[in-house]
C-alpha cells in the first residue's frame, strides 16, 4: 500500500499510549518552585527523550507495517489491476481496447496485454530489437532524469503522467513513446487499478506464499467410492510435508497443506476448488482428484494461473498447445490403450483374431477404444468391433452370450472394476476363453486372478521395478512414524512422487519463489528420479512426466507380473 494512500491510525498504539501516560505523570509530579520546575523539567525531558527513543524503536517500520498488513498479498484494487496487466481484461466487464502506432483500429487489449512485453516482474522482455521499459515503480519514479535505450530522456513519472503514457502514448517528458507501445482505452477505475498494481509489481507475493509459509491444496472427497483413497493421499502428503518442515522447510518457509473437502460430484469438486482458492489463498495444488472434472479443473488452473502437480486422472489434458499450469505424472488411459493396441497388433497380426473393444460411455474410454480400433485395423485385423457397456445397466450374462455367438477371441476391456467383476463371474460359467487386453489403471483383481485358462495382458505406466530401495525405504519410514493407512498403496506412492516433484521445483525456484518460477523450474526437470515412478521429464511443450506404458502378463504360478515388451511410447 502506498504512503499517500495509507491513513494514520485512529487508535493510538500501545507505545504511544504509554508515552502519553508517562508524560502526564512526570509533569503532574513536578514541584511548584521555579528551580524545582526547571530541574524536574530537565529530568522529565531526559526521561521523555529516552522513552521516546524506546517507543519509536518498538514501533514497526513502514515496510514491516506493510508486511504485517498484507503479508505480501495484493489489495482488491491491486488484484484487479493485476488482471488488467496480465490478461488485458477488466474484472468489471468493461471493455479495454488497444491501438498500435498511428492506426485508429482498436484491438481487444487481451491480445496486447502488458505482461506480453513487460513480463510478470515488470522489468521488460527485449524482443525483436525492441527493449520495453522497466515498469517497476522504483524504476519509474527515480528522482533524476532517465535516458531510455533509444536515447530519449525523461523525468520521473507520477501517477498522472503514467496514466497519460498508458492511454495517450506520451512519456513523462512529453515525448511520443515507441510505436510498438500500444495506447489503451479504459475506464478511469480500470486505469487507477492498473496503476495501483504497477506500484506493487516486482514486490508482490503470489497468493498462498508468505515470507514464512507456502500453502498447498489438495481435494478430499467426503463421500462415495473415492473418499477413502483421497484420505490416504492426504495422509501421505501431510507426512511428507511434515518431514520437510522438520528439516527447516524450503528456504525457511513451512509447507502448509490445505485440504479442500467436497462431495464426489465433479461439479461440486470444481465449486469447492474455486471457493478454496479464493478464500484460502493457495499457492499450488498437489495430487488433486480430477476424474470426471478434468477439463474444468485444468481450465480453472489456467485461468487462475495456479500450478497443479500430479493430478489423479485417467484423462490428462495434454493437447497442444499444452496447459502450462498442470503437470501430470503418467499419461493416463489414452496412452495405456495405445500401447495395448500397438502390442496386440504386432503380436497377433498374422492371426487376424475376432476382437471386440468393450468400453463405457464416457469420452475418455470412447476415445481410447477408437485409438485401439484404428491401430488394429492398420495391421489388417478384419473384425474389430466397439461395443458400449452402460455402467448402470450392464447385463453381464447377456454380453457373455453375445460374444460367444460372435466367436470372439480377443477382448480389449476398457471398463471399471465393477463391470469387470460381473463379466468375469458370468464368463467363468461359460465356454468363453478370450485373450484379455486391459489398461493397468482399470485392471481389477478379478480379471488378474481369473481362471488359469485365460491369458491377460496389461499396459502399466508404473512398474514395481521403477521403485528404488531408497524410495520404498522412505515410504516405509513415513508409514511407521506417521501411521499411514495400509490401503491404497499405489495412490499414496503417486502422491509422494507428486510431493517430491513439487519440493524439487521449489528448491530450484530459489528463495524468491513465485508460481512462474516454480513452473520454469519444473520445465527443467529431465529424468528426475522420484524413487517411486519411472524418471520424470518436463519441458515447455511437455506436461506428462512419463509417457507410454509397458505390457505385462500375469504369471499364474506365483501371481506376479512379467514384462513382455519394452517401454512403448505413443506414436
Amino acid at each position: 500500500m502506498s504512503k499517500e494512500r495509507r491513513e494514520k491510525p485512529k487508535n493510538p498504539s500501545l507505545a504511544q499510549s504509554l508515552f502519553s501516560a508517562w508524560t502526564l505523570r512526570l509533569c503532574a509530579s513536578a514541584s511548584g518552585t521555579p528551580f524545582a520546575i526547571h530541574a524536574s523539567a530537565r529530568r522529565c525531558k531526559t526521561i521523555i527523550l529516552a522513552f521516546s527513543f524506546l517507543a519509536l524503536a518498538a514501533l514497526p517500520s513502514e515496510s514491516h507495517l506493510s508486511a504485517l498488513h498484507q503479508d505480501g498479498r495484493l489489495t482488491d484494487e491491486e488484484r484487479r489491476g493485476q488482471q488488467i496487466y496480465r490478461r488485458g481484461v477488466s474484472p468489471s466487464g468493461k471493455e479495454i481496447k488497444a491501438m498500435i502506432g498511428d492506426s485508429a483500429d482498436a484491438l481487444p487489449a487481451s491480445t496486447l496485454a502488458c505482461v506480453n512485453c513487460h513480463g510478470r516482474d515488470g522489468a521488460g522482455k527485449p524482443e525483436g530489437g525492441v527493449v520495453p521499459s522497466n515498469l517497476t515503480w522504483d524504476a519509474l519514479t527515480r528522482p533524476y532524469e532517465v535516458t531510455a535505450a533509444i536515447g530519449r530522456k525523461h523525468p520521473p513519472y507520477t501517477e498522472k503522467l503514467l496514466k497519460r503514457a498508458i492511454t495517450l502514448g506520451i512519456d513523462s517528458g512529453g515525448n511520443r513513446l515507441h510505436p510498438a507501445m500500444p495506447r489503451y482505452q479504459m475506464s478511469q477505475e480500470d486505469a487507477a487499478d492498473l496503476i495501483a498494481y504497477i506500484k506493487k509489481i516486482g514486490r508482490d507475493l503470489d497468493p498462498g506464499l508468505t515470507e514464512t509459509s507456502i500453502s498447498i491444496g489438495t481435494i478430499i472427497v467426503s463421500d462415495g467410492r473415492f473418499a477413502d483413497m483421497t484420505q490416504s493421499v492426504k495422509a501421505a502428503l501431510r507426512a511428507y510435508f511434515d518431514e520437510i518442515n522438520k528439516q527447516g522447510g524450503i528456504f525457511n518457509r513451512r509447507l502448509d497443506l490445505k485440504t479442500i473437502e467436497s462431495p464426489e460430484s465433479p461439479a461440486e469438486r470444481v465449486k469447492a476448488l474455486k471457493q478454496a482458492v479464493e478464500s484460502d489463498q493457495v499457492f499450488a495444488l498437489a495430487s488433486v482428484f480430477m476424474a470426471g472434472a478434468d477439463e474444468e479443473i485444468a481450465a480453472f488452473c489456467k485461468a487462475e494461473e495456479i500450478p497443479l502437480i500430479g493430478a489423479f486422472t485417467l484423462d490428462p489434458q495434454a493437447a497442444s498447445p499444452v496447459n502450462p499450469f498442470v503437470f501430470y505424472i503418467h499419461s493416463g488411459l489414452g496412452d495405456e490403450a495405445k500401447a495395448l493396441g500397438r502390442f496386440a497388433a504386432e503380436k497377433y497380426a498374422a492371426n487376424n483374431p475376432v476382437a471386440v473393444i468393450l468400453h463405457t460411455e464416457d469420452e475418455p474410454a470412447r476415445a481410447a477404444a477408437a485409438a485401439i480400433k484404428e491401430r488394429c485395423e492398420e495391421s489388417n485385423w478384419s473384425a474389430v468391433e466397439m461395443i458400449e457397456a452402460q455402467r448402470e445397466q450392464f447385463d453381464a450374462a447377456e454380453m457373455v452370450q453375445r460374444l460367444i455367438k460372435k466367436r470372439v477371441e480377443a477382448i480389449f476391456f476398457l471398463a471399471p472394476n465393477e463391470v469387470q467383476k460381473s463379466f468375469i463371474e458370468q464368463a467363468e460359467k461359460s465356454t468363453l476363453r478370450p485373450i484379455f487386453f486391459v489398461p493397468g489403471s482399470l485392471a481389477g483383481r478379478e480379471i488378474i486372478a481369473g481362471a488359469a485358462g485365460w491369458q491377460v495382458f496389461l499396459s502399466m505406466t508404473a512398474l514395481p521395478s521403477d521403485r528404488t530401495e531408497e524410495g520404498l525405504a522412505e515410504y516405509q519410514r513415513l508409514a511407521r512414524e506417521h501411521n499411514l493407512p495400509a490401503r491404497h498403496l499405489a495412490s499414496q506412492l503417486s502422491a509422494l512422487a507428486s510431493a517430491r516433484i513439487f519440493v524439487e521445483g521449489l528448491r530450484r525456484a530459489g528463495r524468491d519463489a513465485s508460481r512462474q518460477r516454480l513452473i520454469r523450474s519444473l520445465e527443467g526437470l529431465y529424468k528426475f528420479q522420484t524413487g517411486l515412478t519411472a524418471p520424470i521429464t518436463y519441458n515447455v511443450n511437455r506436461r506428462i512426466g512419463c509417457r507410454g506404458a509397458c505390457i505385462v502378463t500375469v504369471d499364474r504360478k506365483n501371481g506376479s507380473l512379467l514384462p513382455v515388451s519394452e517401454w512403448l511410447e505413443p506414436k
